[in-house]
């Protein structure tokens, strides 16, 4: 009686297991919503500067102090936005004649590491990476600003 119980429960367990595992209706699971730009909000002071403004040569504090705040809305997709006001004060060691640049604005930022400014004294495009707290974002249009600034979160 056991041997023809289990004959007929072997096949009825087999047949339960191909009919929940088998067919071609699967439903394949939605993929991961692409992420979004580092979040870059907050406030920064600069640590380094080069370009134009300094001759090629790369300066920080003292001779160049700056701050920046950024604050940055949600991604949409590969792309975030955000509002951003920075300062930056530049002192010639040679003959200490002091340039003051500030500016706001917005700011864009893709997941491909571009970077769009508008502000209103000037507008930008370049590249930007976050490294921890390190934000480095290196201006190449236009020519005539073309910058690199590398600053600390605070």
């Amino acid at each position: 009686m056991k041997k023809r119980l289990l004959r007929l429960c072997v096949p009825l367990v087999v047949a339960t297991l191909v009919a929940g595992c088998g067919g071609g209706d699967t439903v394949d699971p939605e993929p991961p919503a692409p992420a979004g730009p580092p979040d870059v909000s907050g406030t920064y002071s600069l640590v380094s500067l080069s370009g134009a403004i300094t001759g090629g040569a790369t300066i920080g504090p003292p001779i160049a102090v700056g701050t920046a705040m950024l604050s940055q809305n949600p991604a949409s997709g590969e792309t975030a936005t955000g509002t951003m006001s920075m300062s930056l004060t530049v002192t010639n060691p040679l003959n200490g004649e002091v340039t003051v640049i500030e500016d706001q604005g917005t700011f864009t930022l893709r997941t491909d590491g571009s970077w769009e400014f508008a502000g209103q004294a000037q507008q930008n495009i370049g590249t930007y990476t976050l490294a921890g707290n390190v934000l480095s974002v290196i201006v190449t249009e236009p020519p005539a600003a073309a910058a690199t600034t590398v600053w600390q979160r605070q």
